[in-house]
């Protein structure tokens, strides 16, 4: 009959054994977690979305933290298998890869990644020297009034001003007649009269 031993060494540590681990941290210590902690962000590269080294270190010391109070939250620290700083480093890895997988390849840039720094130490941002391509107020207003008298035009010819809202939506000529059920004879003369009286 085989013996059912305990091993002790999975008994997580409780939340005033991380504390009093995170009170013994060396300096040495603390060098070689930040030293481990801009590696891993630095190979990140912008998918870190613009955390730090101590983002991540701290992350892995509130992830442990949560791990004492929780079955299914957080990290556990079996301090009978690794010491705390190689739990904590193993705690960086798992973290730094979640963001990595996490990471969004469509994500937008943030200002700091795109801006450059001068010989004389000057930041240009290309964002604020970027115009906008939204058309102007006084643009707006001018196209509104063209369209209107546009309609004008043919408020007495339906398939005409259907045609011309398709245009308005940006649609091509196929999705107008798909959407509008225009067939394509009635689609090209409605477009030679609309561009005869636009002339």
């Amino acid at each position: 009959m085989a013996r059912n031993k305990k091993d002790d060494s999975g008994i997580a540590a409780t939340r005033d054994d991380v504390e009093r681990a995170i009170a013994a941290l060396t300096r040495a210590d603390e060098q070689r977690l930040d030293r481990f902690a801009r590696y891993k962000v630095r190979g990140l590269g912008r998918r870190a979305l613009g955390r730090d080294n101590k983002d991540l270190l701290h992350d892995a010391l509130l992830s442990t933290l949560s791990g004492t109070e929780s079955e299914t939250a957080g990290r556990r620290w079996y301090k009978n298998r690794v010491d705390f700083v190689g739990h904590l480093l193993g705690a960086m890895r798992s973290i730094a890869s979640h963001w990595k997988e996490a990471f969004d390849e469509k994500e937008a840039h943030l200002e700091s990644e795109v801006s450059v720094e001068t010989e004389d130490g000057e930041i240009l941002s290309p964002i604020e020297r970027t115009q906008s391509t939204a058309p102007s107020q006084e643009r707006i207003f001018f196209a509104k009034e063209v369209l209107g008298q546009v309609y004008k035009l043919f408020q007495n010819d339906d398939l005409a001003a259907l045609v011309i809202e398709g245009i308005r939506e940006n649609w091509t000529g196929p999705e107008t007649m798909d959407r509008l059920e225009i067939p394509k004879d009635e689609y090209e003369a409605a477009i030679k009269r609309i561009r005869y009286q636009v002339r």
